[in-house]
């Protein structure tokens, strides 16, 4: 399938070296910059695994200790070096999923070099460990105090009820100190493997020489070695029962969560990706701006400029989240939930804003072909067989408002739960 969007550019190349490293050159020749990003499908919820045959379970917050802790070499700090190199340099962790990447000038050979290197060789020793522990700690202290990042992990403990999703990415204060340099030791060699692992290059460079710099890379000579297999949580039921807090608002708060049930081992990775567009047009299409439900409440002073929708895909989950500010928040709760107990219905509905809705959110999506970042960014790696942000343009350009309402219709959905943070002050709101 070939988008308008692909005319464009020349045609994205995807290898796989004998070690199992996974490369992916995504040309941008009008471009005067580079970004480059090793990513390793290893995140915050893999703390259960296989390693060489023994089952291995890590505290919370593993995966983005090694994040923190991989730029540390035993002689320089790779994130200096790349600053020193003219590049700039970042990374970050998910449930599923832990990317590093740097942006630079045509040409910088060096700071590819530098990213293809550091994050091959790690450097744990206890001293570091222990000082990074207090940063991590102070880090997790600043999204306690985040009021919506509380109740965004509160909604996922309702949706995923003992599962590692319902905890901070960074873990707990507990947690973070129980790490030891050999935890870290044994993440990095059962996950970071090439096979475990994807090199994207976006931007203007010669094909030839970038093939060449990854394969004569460290990430590129390592040898293969397969040993870790993942352990996929076991489900638990959602807990449906409304949970109140107590949280410093001033004005009452309500998140909302609905667990769609897809069937990973089913549906190809591609077809999962398919649905994961449709799920988050469909949210648009009943919660957005252009819905009459949104504009009713709106308008009613039920809610305002706050409300919002995600819908949230990765690896073996997926779920979607309503958020907003409210003086009703059982009214909120009622009122979405009624929609999303049906949501086939409330689709069809509206199906003759479909178009529109599917063009703003196409209209986004060529917008950020401008963006090497978020070229690179949005590459989930083998969670969606490798699709790249021109594979997203084409599937949803595919999409008619039938398709929307099969696959609508055929995935399976929970019961809908829900979390308030009552303001004292609410009687003044």
């Amino acid at each position: 399938m070939v988008t308008k969007s692909q005319n464009f550019f020349p045609a994205e190349k995807h290898v796989t070296w004998a070690n199992g490293l996974r490369v992916h050159l995504l040309p941008r020749p009008d471009f005067h910059q580079v970004v480059g990003m090793v990513t390793v499908d290893y995140g915050a919820r893999d703390r259960l695994f296989m390693n060489h045959g023994q089952l291995v379970s890590q505290p919370a917050g593993v995966a983005h200790f090694v994040e923190h802790r991989l730029f540390a070499q035993p002689d320089y700090d790779a994130f200096s070096r790349l600053s020193e190199l003219g590049a700039n340099a970042n990374a970050f962790t998910t449930q599923t999923r832990t990317s590093y990447y740097v942006s630079t000038a045509v040409g910088n050979q060096a700071a590819l070099q530098e990213l293809l290197t550091f994050t091959q060789e790690p450097y744990f020793d206890l001293e570091t460990v222990q000082r990074e522990q207090d940063i991590i700690t102070q880090e997790i202290d600043m999204y306690e105090d985040d009021i919506n990042s509380r109740l965004y992990r509160l909604i996922l403990t309702r949706l995923y009820p003992g599962d590692p999703l319902g905890q901070d990415i960074a873990g707990t204060a507990t947690s973070v100190h129980q790490i030891t340099p050999e935890q870290l030791h044994l993440a990095f060699s059962a996950f970071y493997q090439p096979d475990n692992m994807d090199v994207v290059i976006t931007g203007s460079f010669d094909e030839q020489e970038m093939l060449a710099l990854v394969k004569n890379s460290p990430a590129g000579q390592r040898a293969a070695t397969k040993s870790v297999v993942k352990l996929i949580p076991e489900l638990e039921p959602v807990i449906t029962t409304p949970l109140e807090v107590s949280l410093n608002v001033v004005r009452n708060k309500v998140v909302l969560g609905q667990r769609w049930e897809i069937d990973f081992n089913k549906l190809s990775r591609r077809d999962i990706l398919r649905v994961t567009i449709i799920g988050s047009l469909a949210i648009d299409l009943i919660f957005g701006e252009f819905s009459p439900a949104y504009m009713d409440w709106y308008n009613d002073g039920l809610i305002d400029d706050n409300f919002s929708a995600e819908f949230d895909a990765e690896r073996h989950f997926a779920y979607l989240t309503i958020a907003a500010e409210t003086a009703d928040p059982e009214l909120v709760i009622a009122e979405v939930s009624k929609m999303l107990t049906d949501l086939p219905a409330q689709v069809n509905q509206l199906k003759d804003s479909f178009h529109l809705v599917k063009n703003d959110a196409l209209s986004r999506l060529i917008n950020k072909l401008n963006q090497l970042e978020e070229i690179a960014i949005r590459f989930e790696g083998q969670t969606f067989d490798e699709a790249t942000l021109q594979d997203e343009i084409a599937i949803l350009q595919a999409l008619t408002v039938n398709d929307m309402m099969t696959v609508l219709t055929e995935t399976t959905v929970s019961s809908v739960a829900s979390v308030i943070a009552r303001s004292d002050m609410s009687e003044l709101c």
